[in-house]
C-alpha cells in the first residue's frame, strides 16, 4: 500500500511538473501576487485572483512545485535578464540614452517585485519611465495563457466550443452551422487519408493552404499557389506536382491531423500591407456583466517577410493598433525583443503607408466578431482572426485564450484596466465565489 501511494503521489508530482506551471513557479507571480494590497483596481484583482487560484487549482502536488519554483527565481531571473539585456540592450541605449546595467537592474527590479518577466520589459517598453510606472496594470502571458482562461473555462459548460474552437474544421463547420463567413476549409488529412468534404477524391485545383487541424501561433502552416497543369508553387519557390503534393501531406498527416483550406487574398486596398502571406485582423471580445459580447481590442498583423507564409505576432511578424471606432490603424511594431525592432509609419518590406490607414468593410468586421462570439456565447473571451477579403471580412479561427501582449504593445496601453481587465475581474469574480 505504501509503495502504491508512493507511486501515485510522484504521478501527481509529475503531472504538476508541465511547461505552464514551471513558468509560472519560475517567474514568482504566485508568491508575489498572492500578498499584492488590494487597490481596487480591475487588474490587482486579476493579478490576486489569479495567484490565489493557482495554489488551490494545482493541488498539493502542485503548490509543492510553485514552491520550489519560487525559490530558483532570482538565479532564473538574473540569467534571463542578461540574457535580454545582451540582445536589446544596445537597441534601447540608443533610443533612451538607458544604460545595459540600468536596464538590467530595473528589469531585476520588476521581476522582484511586480514578476514581471525580463522579456516583457522590452515587448511593454518598461524601459520607458512613464510605461513602468504602469506595469502592474498590465496583463501577462503566464496568467492568461493556461491561467485565467482556463480557470473560467473550467467553472463554464462549455466543452463544445472549446473543442471547435481548439479543432480548425470543427470550428468551420460550427460557424457555417449558424451562417457566419467562414473560409473554405476543403479537406482534412490523418493517418495518411485525405477526406474531401466535397467528396472528391485528392487535392483540390486551386491555391492551398495546409495547417495543422490543433496548431497554434502558425506551426506546420504551408502555403501552396496552384499554376495549372496539376502543379503548385510552395513558398520557397519550388514546383511540386499535384501527385507529390498529396504524398506529402499525407507524410505530415501521419504525425498530426492536417486541415486544407482555400488560399485567400486580402482585399485590393490592403494588399500592399504584405509581402506575401494573408493579413488578418486580430480582434477580441468578451461577454459584458449582461453575458453580450463586446470588442474591446483590435490590431492588425502583416507578415513582414516574403519567406513566411502567417502573420503571426510570435512568428516574426508586425502589428498596428485599429481603432475601434474608425476602423484607421495606428503605427506598426514586432514584438519588440530584437536587436533592430522599430516602429514603422510604412511597412518596413513593401513600403505601403500603414499609420493613418483605414481598413476597409471595418464595420462589417466588427459586426462578424460579435456574430460569431454568439455562436460560441459559452466562452467569456475569444480572439477572432478575420480576414478582409474583396467581398467583406472572413472568419480565419478563433482563439479561446487569445493573447494579449500584442494589443497591450501596439496600443501602449495595459489591458488590466481597460474594459477588458473590467469584465475579466468580473467574471473571475463572479466564477470563483462559487
Amino acid at each position: 500500500m505504501k509503495s502504491t501511494d508512493h507511486q501515485s503521489a510522484m504521478l501527481r508530482f509529475a503531472k504538476a511538473m508541465k511547461p505552464n506551471t514551471m513558468v509560472k513557479a519560475l517567474s514568482g507571480a504566485p508568491v508575489i501576487w498572492y500578498w499584492m494590497a488590494n487597490d481596487g483596481s480591475s487588474a490587482n484583482n486579476i493579478h490576486r485572483l489569479f495567484s490565489q487560484q493557482s495554489w488551490r487549482e494545482d493541488g498539493l502536488a502542485g503548490g509543492a512545485v510553485l514552491a520550489a519554483g519560487s525559490l530558483f527565481m532570482l538565479p532564473v531571473l538574473l540569467g534571463v535578464a542578461t540574457g535580454y539585456t545582451w540582445r536589446c540592450g544596445a537597441r534601447v541605449k540608443r533610443e533612451t540614452g538607458k544604460s545595459a546595467v540600468r536596464q538590467w537592474r530595473e528589469q531585476i527590479r520588476l521581476g522582484c517585485q511586480l514578476a514581471v518577466p525580463p522579456p516583457w520589459y522590452y515587448i511593454f517598453e518598461f524601459y520607458r519611465d512613464d510605461h513602468r510606472r504602469r506595469a502592474s496594470h498590465y496583463l501577462y502571458r503566464s496568467e492568461t495563457k493556461s491561467g485565467i482562461y482556463d480557470m473560467l473555462r473550467k467553472r463554464r459548460d462549455c466543452e463544445q466550443t472549446t473543442e471547435a474552437l481548439r479543432d480548425k474544421a470543427g470550428f468551420v463547420r460550427r460557424c457555417q452551422a449558424h451562417g457566419l463567413s467562414v473560409v473554405d476549409t476543403l479537406a482534412t488529412v490523418s493517418d495518411g487519408v485525405i477526406e474531401s468534404f466535397d467528396g472528391s477524391s485528392g487535392l483540390a485545383l486551386c491555391d492551398l493552404f495546409f495547417k495543422p487541424a490543433k496548431g497554434a501561433g502558425g506551426r506546420g502552416a504551408s502555403r501552396w499557389l496552384y499554376q495549372g497543369d496539376e502543379h503548385y508553387l510552395a513558398s520557397n519557390g519550388e514546383s511540386v506536382s499535384r501527385e507529390d503534393l498529396e504524398t506529402h501531406v499525407r507524410a505530415l498527416s501521419q504525425d498530426e491531423r492536417y486541415v486544407v483550406r482555400r488560399h485567400l487574398r486580402s482585399h485590393p486596398d490592403i494588399l500592399d500591407l504584405t509581402p506575401g502571406a494573408l493579413s488578418t485582423a486580430r480582434v477580441v471580445t468578451c461577454l459584458n456583466e449582461e453575458g453580450q459580447p463586446e470588442v474591446t481590442h483590435a490590431v492588425f498583423r502583416m507578415a513582414r517577410s516574403a519567406n513566411v507564409v502567417v502573420d503571426n505576432f510570435h512568428a516574426g511578424g508586425i502589428a498596428a493598433c485599429i481603432d475601434l471606432a474608425s476602423g484607421q490603424l495606428g503605427m506598426a511594431s514586432d514584438m519588440g525583443l530584437r536587436a533592430d525592432s522599430d516602429w514603422w509609419a510604412s511597412h518596413p518590406t513593401t513600403g505601403a503607408a500603414i499609420e493613418g490607414r483605414t481598413l476597409p468593410h471595418w464595420d462589417a468586421v466588427v459586426a462578424l466578431a460579435l456574430g460569431a462570439h454568439a455562436a460560441f456565447a459559452d466562452q467569456v473571451a475569444i480572439g477572432w482572426d478575420i480576414a478582409i477579403l474583396a467581398d467583406g471580412p472572413c472568419l480565419i479561427e478563433g482563439n479561446k485564450s487569445p493573447d494579449l501582449d500584442i494589443v497591450q504593445r501596439t496600443s501602449g496601453q495595459p489591458a488590466g484596466n481597460s474594459r477588458l481587465g473590467q469584465l475579466l475581474s468580473y467574471h473571475l469574480t463572479d466564477a470563483l465565489s462559487h
